[in-house]
């Protein structure tokens, strides 16, 4: 028998069909976010520091940035020493610990954020244009659920039930700290 085929039957007919689904769009959005970038200039993990910022105001120290964004605390390191040479964001010393500082964004960030976010905000209205209204009008809470529900699976897993995995498939998904806050909780609009 093959890894596959030892596989626990799922729980959902349909959990195959909602995997693909999830993988499609999942490629699609990183094809888009891609284009996006090179026509803005923006990159990906300033963006997403920028949005934690803006949103979450009590993550600002670059330890706590890293984790809000799952990438390492060098790369965001990195990217704030960007960001504060662009003006978008300006270090504070903390008045308790002298070691630590914390981040925030600037005017001039917030509006280049805004000025992203909106041209994201465009670019999904016109993809939603097929849709039905209702089915619109339902989506966020079916995203909200399904991302919920992947954070709690993902808590709750253990060790891997399957054979190890061949080098090449094992090296294509380096290691990240998963994002500490879930964005279903943020009322912002997402580029």
């Amino acid at each position: 028998m093959t890894a596959l085929t030892d596989a626990p039957a799922t729980q959902h007919r349909a959990t195959d069909d909602v995997l693909s689904a999830l993988s499609s769009l999942i490629r699609a959005s990183r094809s888009i976010a891609r284009q996006r970038q090179a026509q803005l200039g923006a990159s990906g993990t300033p963006l997403a520091i920028l949005k934690v910022l803006a949103t979450q105001p009590d993550e600002d120290r670059p330890g706590d940035l890293a984790l809000a964004t799952g990438v390492a605390p060098s790369v965001v390191s990195r990217a704030l020493s960007r960001l504060e040479e662009d003006g978008l964001v300006v270090r504070h010393k903390d008045e308790v610990d002298a070691r630590a500082c914390h981040i925030t964004l600037t005017a001039e960030g917030s509006d280049q954020l805004a000025t992203i976010s909106d041209q994201y905000v465009a670019l999904l209205d016109d993809a939603l244009t097929d849709l039905t209204d209702d089915d619109v009008e339902r989506l966020p809470g079916l995203l909200r659920t399904l991302e919920q529900a992947l954070r709690r699976a993902g808590e709750r897993a253990a060790a891997p039930r399957h054979a190890p995995l061949a080098p090449s498939l094992a090296e294509a998904h380096p290691t990240y700290p998963a994002p500490a806050t879930a964005s279903a909780t943020t009322t912002h609009r997402e580029p």
